[in-house]
């Protein structure tokens, strides 16, 4: 009854939102035209605060990390960014294709719309608006043939990575080599308690699962990430399980040798760009990122969907039992592709397409 409750709250609360925000939007198309409205905005529609977490927090970094950063609004409401535009004009950045429909809904012209595009979900919400928008940011190389295949315009389909952070770069000198770092394996990412969607496509139980062989095999393995206390009842003792402020992942990558990644759908994940920009081994399944940053590097493997938690186990034990424990890995031959993914130089790419 709770439940029901809440539901119908938030369905009348969407239904004022709309509704306000369809008025605000008449009364501006009315007045655009004689008004001279400044476009010198960024006006991201962002309306989840926790769910899709990652797509707000995207955006505040480009923020941070940008030298107009006074340029760009994020707003939770349609109401909101309705009144804002109707006062100072700008350009919308919808956070999530699912979130055009509803911003269609509310009466924005959907030639005044861009999106940050994440295929992450085979039924895709938003989909059958997207080629009449503005622009199109796309995660990877997948993501882009994907969308010039649904007939959409090259010249809408901008390439737009997960954002990297400056403090996850470091000198090729100041690496440790690969026989050196202390774990072996290491697993990043968070883990949500009763969320099946996030539970499926991360591959929770698989990645327990092989964790939990590794570690029997006396490999030093560590998931990073919120959460995984959760389950620590599941995963072996002998599995480093911890959660360190985010200023100090960049210090577990640079003294893990193998990065893992079984996803079965990504548009990143950021931690791969993460662990790709730290020197380590990467093993992962052809996923997002993995098109733009795997492809053609020497220590990057990419590992079928079908191949069971031996086959892992079996493959890493390869390569850790061979001379490439000498390693260092060459971040020189990775720095073009890392660049493209830097927080400041995404910042310029939304800038010069939407201000």
């Amino acid at each position: 009854m709770i439940n029901q409750t809440k539901k119908l709250v938030h369905k009348l609360i969407l239904i004022f939102d709309l509704f306000g925000a369809l008025l605000i939007n008449f009364f501006y198309s009315l007045i655009s035209r004689e008004k001279n409205n400044r476009k010198n905005y960024i006006l991201a529609y962002a309306p989840y605060k926790d769910n899709p977490w990652i797509l707000n927090k995207i955006f505040f970094d480009l923020k941070s990390n940008s030298n107009k950063n006074e340029n760009y609004k994020v707003f939770y409401s349609l109401i909101s960014l309705s009144i804002f535009r109707l006062k100072n004009g700008g350009n919308i950045l919808s956070m999530h294709q699912s979130n055009i429909k509803k911003l269609f809904l509310a009466g924005f012209k959907l030639s005044d719309i861009s999106t940050y595009y994440t295929h992450t979900r085979i039924n895709q919400k938003g989909i059958s608006h997207i080629s009449k928008l503005k622009n199109i940011f796309c995660q990877n190389n997948y993501e882009y043939a994907l969308l010039k295949s649904c007939d959409i315009p090259q010249e809408k389909i901008i390439q737009f990575p997960v954002g990297l952070h400056s403090n996850f770069l470091i000198k090729n000198e100041n690496l440790k080599k690969i026989k050196d770092r202390e774990f072996d394996v290491l697993f990043c990412l968070r883990y949500i308690m009763n969320n099946n969607h996030y539970s499926s496509r991360k591959r929770y139980n698989f990645i327990i699962q092989l964790s939990n062989i590794l570690a029997k095999s006396n490999f030093k393995v560590c998931i990073m990430g919120d959460g995984w206390n959760q389950v620590r009842s599941n995963i072996s003792k002998e599995v480093f399980l911890l959660n360190p402020p985010y200023k100090d992942y960049g210090s577990i990558y640079r003294n893990s040798k193998i990065y893992c990644n079984p996803s079965l759908v990504e548009g990143g994940p950021i931690s791969l760009a993460e662990a790709f920009s730290s020197g380590c081994i990467i093993f992962t399944t052809p996923v997002g990122l993995s098109f733009n940053l795997c492809i053609d590097d020497d220590l990057s493997f990419l590992i079928p969907f079908d191949k069971e938690e031996n086959y892992w186990k079996k493959n890493i034990v390869k390569l850790l039992s061979n001379n490439k424990n000498d390693l260092i890995v060459n971040l020189k031959s990775r720095n073009e592709k890392i660049e493209k993914s830097l927080f400041k130089n995404l910042s310029k790419t939304l800038e010069q397409n939407l201000l």
